[in-house]
């Protein structure tokens, strides 16, 4: 009810807002369409436009994601062939370009896709999630970027450019509502606080709705979404210089993710993920999560040739994540996540460019992190031990559903066996990283230029893991090392260890001209995802644990084009990349603990992705994208012995996606400009486990379309919008997610999909 009473007074205040924008005077109303534009990007850290950049990568302006309805990473994959977001939770999102998923929350671990916002990295997974809101643009890069992205953009990078401030006053304001209780607002303000030199500007986006899964448990409801983003910044600026001063707050508190169970029905329920599930805890399983940013980018001309970049970033996330790993009202495995980190960086860039035949940069960065995740784990030992010995003839539930709590001493060892107790781990990373970078580009001829790239890294990383022991000795610990706990090997004290690793990421590029409207690039870059340093329990004790540095070599060629004089872009590119020293997850076959991160040796990519955005006409604009990608394990490593995984595909990769839509802008004389906007969005099957064969291929989504819809009306003043929305307009059924923890266990956990949404808005522009 606070949220709703929120809402009335916002757009009760649009009126007594619209004084402070005087200056702003009502437009004639004119077709508008949702379409791409040739625009420019800073891909290549300098200002191009986007059909003059030697590499795969799709951009999106702020308005086309606004008008599209883009106000996530999920809902900007299907516009960007080649990139998949699974999001569990703004705290368990998986990254997926080009068949390459970075999802993992170790804080000892880095990531194979960057997220950078406004060139500072937040690539963490747990912090990488932000609204989408008051953008500029999104640029999406494909293949190795660590030439202009960093050690972590292994695979590709997702660049988030916001708005900054202007030297105008304007604002706006949208409210609205929808299905499952959802409330939304969003808006921002922009106002110069000294004329034609300071700048500042506040926006703010707010959505909350129930959760799609009815938990029969207790009442509640899980797969939710309740999301606050402030953003507030400040742009000074001079003749030769540009100050930028931006600080980002975002606040996730949702209810917890359905893991449900797909071997244990709720009672009046099926096993089915998109039905009524039974996890206890109830409104216990929940999501909080906080991140903080700040950001400052100072630009300066120290010459008609050169310019000096400056970019300082801090940022630091909490998030916890209490979650029933079981799927079931057992009180079994019960767990939580509880991540932090915090990071510094600094990167000095000096770029040249005279106009001429050559343009590059050159600079230096230093990035400090630490991070850690406490995993906490709860359980009923009594129910724990009627799991285990399911198989001889002991029932996991009694005769009224209940939990079965007929087994209270340990058959082996005679040891009392408690209705709770808990034990915990934690991970603990620390990385210092500094880098040196250099990238050129030399024009051969007036339709001829090349360009090259080189990063070199040092780096050193810090790991550790500590074991909580539980309070009292666990009654049915599941292997003998684990005592006294159930389930994790006692560390007694905290275990460390460090080492010192560098390496170099490179690129070479070329493109030539064929026309003033069509052009050809062909690339071959080294991408690298750095060493892993590990604690593992090993031969009955702790021990560090390294793991190779990934490398992938990424070769690629293709197309861009415009047509009908330019309004209508359109891209073509083929790739094939060969991976070695891939990392995977696989369940221990003799645990403890009971999942392994493990080299599982070489695999390959190769695939096409095509593009079409563009006005077809006044009134009409469509697009298409189109995805092929089959990137599997190879059948043997370098010494010709079969990989574990041979011919598995990579998780989370569908060999075959596409999108299709379009806006059609239509006059609806007095009452304004009507748009409609359907998009159609196809993913073919995709395993969510890298072993593939894992539970007969029950890990797995079949082939599945989703239909959106949005439709708005613009007023003849154009300050007045009213919008609605359809999202999975045909209730379609799909899964998220597979496996999960439970699957260790072998019970494996299945997370549903966003059912039919449905909401409308208004919106005042001052």
């Amino acid at each position: 009810m606070h949220r709703h009473r929120c809402l009335l007074l916002l757009a009760s205040t649009l009126a007594s807002i619209s004084p402070l924008f005087a200056q702003t005077s009502a437009k004639t109303l004119a077709p508008e369409v949702i379409q791409l534009d040739r625009f420019e990007v800073t891909s290549q850290k300098r200002v191009q436009a986007i059909q003059d950049v030697p590499i795969a990568v799709n951009a999106y302006s702020g308005d086309f994601l606004r008008r599209a309805g883009v106000n996530s990473y999920k809902d900007l994959a299907p516009f960007v062939p080649g990139l998949f977001i699974q999001e569990q939770s703004p705290n368990n999102p998986g990254l997926n370009v080009r068949g390459v998923t970075t999802d993992s929350g170790d804080p000892r671990q880095e990531t194979r896709v960057s997220v950078f916002q406004d060139g500072v990295s937040i690539s963490r997974s747990r912090g990488s999630v932000v609204e989408l809101f008051d953008l500029e643009r999104v640029e999406v890069l494909k293949g190795p970027q660590g030439t202009l992205f960093g050690r972590g953009a292994q695979i590709g990078a997702i660049s988030i450019i916001q708005n900054k401030p202007r030297n105008e006053r304007s604002g706006a304001l949208t409210v609205g509502v929808g299905n499952l209780g959802r409330t939304e607002a969003s808006g921002y303000v922009n106002l110069p606080v000294t004329e034609n030199e300071l700048f500042a500007r506040v926006a703010f986006t707010s959505v909350s709705r129930d959760g799609s899964i009815d938990n029969v448990a207790d009442g509640s409801d899980l797969n939710g979404k309740d999301t606050t983003a402030l953003r507030a910044s400040l742009r000074w600026k001079r003749e030769r210089t540009t100050a930028d001063f931006i600080v980002n707050y975002q606040r996730d508190n949702p209810p917890g993710t359905s893991f449900k169970s797909g071997t244990f029905a709720p009672r009046g329920g099926d096993t089915r993920p998109f039905g009524t599930a039974e996890l206890n805890r109830g409104r216990g399983l929940y999501i909080d999560r906080t991140v903080l940013g700040v950001t400052g980018v100072v630009t300066h001309d120290l010459n008609t040739a050169l310019t000096l970049t400056s970019i300082t970033g801090w940022r630091d996330f909490d998030s916890f994540e209490s979650f029933d790993a079981d799927g079931t009202r057992l009180f079994m495995l019960e767990f939580a996540e509880d991540y932090q980190g915090d990071q510094f960086s600094q990167e000095l860039r000096l770029d040249f460019d005279t106009g001429g035949n050559f343009t590059g940069f050159a600079g230096a960065s230093f990035f400090d992190e630490s991070g850690s995740a406490r995993v906490p784990f709860y359980t009923d030992e009594r129910q724990f031990a009627a799991f285990f010995l399911r198989g001889s003839g002991v029932p996991v539930f009694g005769p009224d559903g209940s939990p079965f709590t007929g087994v209270t001493n340990n058959p082996l060892t005679g040891a009392p066996l408690r209705p709770y107790n808990r034990e915990e781990y934690i991970q603990t990373g620390a990385t210092r990283a500094w880098d040196a970078f250099a990238d050129g580009t030399y024009r051969l001829t007036e339709s001829l230029e090349l360009t090259a790239g080189l990063r070199l890294t040092s780096e050193s990383i810090t790991s550790g893991y500590r074991v909580i022991n539980a309070l009292t000795p666990a009654g049915f610990p599941i292997a003998a090392a684990n005592f006294p706990n159930a389930l994790f090997p006692p560390t007694n004290g905290l275990i460390e260890a460090e080492r010192d690793y560098s390496s170099w990421v490179a690129r070479l590029a070329a493109r030539y001209r064929i026309s003033p409207t069509l052009s050809a690039f062909a690339t071959a870059s080294r991408g690298r995802r750095p060493d892993t340093l590990l604690i593992n329990f090993v031969g009955g004790r702790y021990a560090p644990v390294e793991l190779a540095e990934e490398i992938v070599w990424n070769y690629e060629a293709g197309l861009k084009g415009a047509l009908s004089g330019g309004r209508i872009n359109w891209n073509l590119s083929a790739f094939r990349y060969d991976y070695s020293n891939f990392q995977s997850t696989i369940v221990n076959p003799t645990p403890p603990p009971l999942t392994l991160t493990v080299d599982a040796g070489n695999a390959t990519g190769q695939g096409v992705e095509a593009g079409v955005q563009g006005a077809v006409s006044d009134a009409l604009s469509i697009f298409a994208t189109y995805g092929y990608t089959d990137a599997t394990f190879d059948a043997t490593d370098d010494n010709g012995r079969r990989q574990q995984f041979a011919g598995f595909r990579f998780r989370l990769t569908s060999r075959h996606t596409f999108s299709v839509g379009g806006t059609l802008s239509l006059d609806a004389g007095s009452l304004g400009r009507l748009a409609l906007t359907p998009a159609w969005l196809y993913k073919s099957r995709h395993f969510f486990d890298d072993n593939n064969a894992n539970f007969g291929g029950l890990l797995s989504q079949e082939g599945y379309g989703v239909l959106n819809l949005r439709a708005s009306l613009r007023l003849p003043d154009t300050r007045w919008e009213i919008a609605g929305f359809v999202e999975n307009a045909l209730d379609e059924e799909f899964i998220i997610d597979a496996g999960n923890t439970g699957g260790a266990f072998g019970i494996p956990t299945f997370v549903a999909g966003d059912p039919r949404l449905v909401g409308v808005s208004l919106t005042r522009r001052f």
